[in-house]
């Protein structure tokens, strides 16, 4: 990674500049918090992370909340270097223990096209929870294909290949606490 002046960075030799500062995210995590407190007030939830890119936006989510509920991990994948290539894997599916008669609060980075959530929904939906909340830090609606609710929204974005705050380029950029999109003027 280089850093210049202009904050741009540059992973695998495509550049990046900032789209949101890590103050915002954390006041817009924080709002999102408060909100899922509200809604499940009492409640124990079950936590279910859509890894890689979500494990930071949830950690910081699941303290925000306050809420006391079990965390479990999921991993599909459908990207390829910048672009997602529409077909949807699943690697680490959830166990039925945790999903079965609970509020599930599912935790996603990104929803652009929807294709993820179009093919996973279903297989929660098969193990009878109680209730699902989809909450998303970000989202891109001009890239979305597919119907879909989205209960709560961190920051809605353009069509723009972004990193940073558990989003990677193939590998790289996960740890970095902005966000940052591809500058395509570069």
């Amino acid at each position: 990674m280089d850093s210049g002046k202009t904050d741009r960075i540059i992973l695998h030799n495509l550049p990046f500049k900032p789209m949101l500062t890590e103050a915002a995210i954390q006041q817009r995590v924080g709002e999102l918090g408060q909100t899922l407190r509200e809604r499940l007030a009492g409640g124990q939830p079950s936590f279910v992370v859509m890894l890689k890119g979500a494990f930071v936006f949830a950690a910081d989510l699941i303290r925000a909340s306050r809420l006391n509920g079990e965390v479990c991990f999921v991993r599909t994948s459908s990207y390829r270097g910048t672009a997602s290539e529409g077909k949807v894997r699943l690697h680490l599916a959830p166990d039925p223990a945790e999903i079965t008669g609970r509020d599930l609060v599912l935790i996603e980075d990104i929803v652009d096209s929807g294709y993820t959530m179009q093919a996973f929904l279903p297989e929660l939906e098969r193990l009878q929870p109680r209730s699902i909340t989809l909450v998303t830090l970000l989202h891109k609606p001009e890239a979305q294909q597919v119907p879909l609710k989205i209960d709560l929204v961190g920051f809605v974005i353009p069509p723009h290949f972004v990193v940073g705050y558990g989003l990677d380029y193939d590998g790289l950029g996960r740890h970095l606490p902005a966000i940052y999109q591809l500058d395509e003027q570069y």
